[in-house]
């Protein structure tokens, strides 16, 4: 069981990663760090560790492996760049930096130090993505040349987040590098390289940041992608559909309660007909990206391609040349 620090509960995702981290039995939370106090101690007491104010403190207790990253998106680079210095194993969540330039520097950081990384795209591990990546790789949907994804909630219209999610001093953005960031790395999963992106948003109930966002990413084998996603919308929304010279794909749902799968394909007897999938066919979500880490950490493997540095300096630039293109007004190179 690896030893864990906290390095901030600021992240809305924090508790929930760690409690699949302590269900798993691969992890253990063992102090919690905050650059706010009191929420870093509210944290540290709801799972019966020490709190520690200091960072380089934490760094240098004795015994802990790794560290959880879940601070302000705008703090990382300086977080993880430490945290690489002490030898400690890094899980960051999503994004891992606001733009690539800095990613780029934390790469190197993680490179020199010799540490194993992993960046929570958390959406890979959902079944219904898993499924139609094993499509794609078994050449069941054809050549893909078009993939939609969306995401949305209405935490504009409810603020239901707390009032620094909405403060992009500290995000580094709204909606697109929330929400979105789903959408794009799973296009970029399915569709390969990006080549082009263009995006526009915009802001419609004052929260401060865009609140509404479409990007279309044409990619270098020619598909072309489009990421929605949304703080307007009425309630918890995905769906993804990906169309292949082959055959295509649907999928709706947030969770396994409610997945519903079409599939029509040229390799199936009714290749006709948009049928039901089954629910034995596309199984069961897989662990989350924090299980995955605290495995890593225990194995011989250096990294997982899933959630590795190049994937999150990729998504990192999708991010970055979408807000280029919606302030601009053009067309932006990978």
């Amino acid at each position: 069981m690896v030893p864990i620090a906290l390095l901030s509960a600021w992240h809305v995702h924090t508790y929930q990663f760690i409690d699949r981290l302590h269900e798993s039995g691969a992890g253990k939370l063992s102090v919690v760090w905050d650059e706010d106090g009191e929420r870093g101690k509210k944290c540290a007491e709801k799972y019966g560790v020490p709190f520690e104010p200091s960072l380089d403190a934490v760094l240098g207790r004795p015994g802990i492996e790794a560290v959880m990253v879940e601070a302000p998106t705008v703090r990382h680079g300086e977080i993880i760049a430490k945290a690489a210095a002490a030898g400690k194993h890094i899980f960051s969540d999503k994004a891992l930096a606001p733009g690539s330039a800095e990613c780029e520097k934390i790469k190197r950081a993680l490179e020199e130090a010799g540490v194993k990384f992993v960046l929570s795209m958390e959406a890979k591990t959902a079944a219904p993505y898993r499924y139609a990546k094993k499509l794609i790789d078994e050449g069941r949907l054809g050549r893909v040349t078009s993939a939609y994804f969306r995401r949305d909630h209405g935490a504009a219209l409810e603020r239901f987040l707390p009032d620094y999610w909405y403060d992009t001093r500290q995000t580094g953005g709204g909606v697109t590098m929330d929400l979105g960031c789903h959408g794009f790395y799973l296009l970029n999963q399915f569709c390969g390289k990006p080549k082009k992106i263009t995006s526009v948003m915009n802001e419609l109930y004052g929260t401060g940041g865009d609140e509404n966002s479409t990007t279309l990413i044409e990619f270098e084998n020619g598909a072309i992608g489009t990421a929605h996603t949304s703080f307007v919308s009425w309630k918890m929304d995905n769906l993804l559909e990906i169309i292949g010279t082959e055959g295509m794909l649907v999928a709706a749902g947030t969770n396994a309660a409610n997945y519903r799968l079409l599939l029509q394909s040229k390799h199936l007897p009714a290749y006709q007909d948009l049928s039901p999938v089954p629910a034995a066919e596309y199984g069961k979500d897989d662990v989350l990206p924090i299980v995955t880490f605290a495995r890593l950490v225990q194995s011989g493997e250096q990294k997982d391609d899933r959630y590795d540095i190049d994937r999150a300096i990729t998504l990192t630039r999708i991010i970055e040349a979408a807000y280029e293109s919606a302030r601009t007004g053009r067309t932006v190179a990978y």
